[in-house]
């Protein structure tokens, strides 16, 4: 069997690196919490891996495997990632870890119109 090299396209291949590329920072960035996110990213990878692998072999296999386990799938576990992740915020069980309004945030200031020119509270 020969492999026909040539038939890979180049915006495809690119797709490919970047995917790749993207799983350092997935993987070693990963908390308890976004278990999910990173199951969903991973299958947007192995579909980017599925459609240039697919021009060189078992082309209808591999392109229902892109669509179907490569985006159909990652996007069913991104939803469920997201409702998860929004129930978990509106239930109180992440406050302050990863919220904008955290005051881990700021160092624990008060917000900057709660402070007088002097520096002390406002009245």
């Amino acid at each position: 069997m020969v492999l026909d090299l040539g038939a890979l396209d180049a915006k495809e291949l690119v797709l490919v690196a970047v995917a790749i590329a993207g799983l350092v920072p997935v993987l070693t960035q990963r908390t308890d919490g976004s278990r999910l996110f990173t199951v969903g990213y991973v299958l947007l990878c192995f579909g980017a891996v599925a459609t240039n692998a697919e021009h060189l072999l078992l082309g209808e296999v591999l392109g229902l495997l892109e669509h179907v386990v490569g985006i159909g799938a990652a996007g069913v576990v991104f939803l469920v990632a997201a409702r998860s992740r929004r129930r978990r915020i509106v239930d109180g069980e992440e406050i302050g870890s990863n919220d904008l309004d955290s005051d881990a945030v700021d160092g624990g200031q008060p917000p900057i119109d709660a402070v007088g020119a002097d520096g002390g509270e406002a009245a």
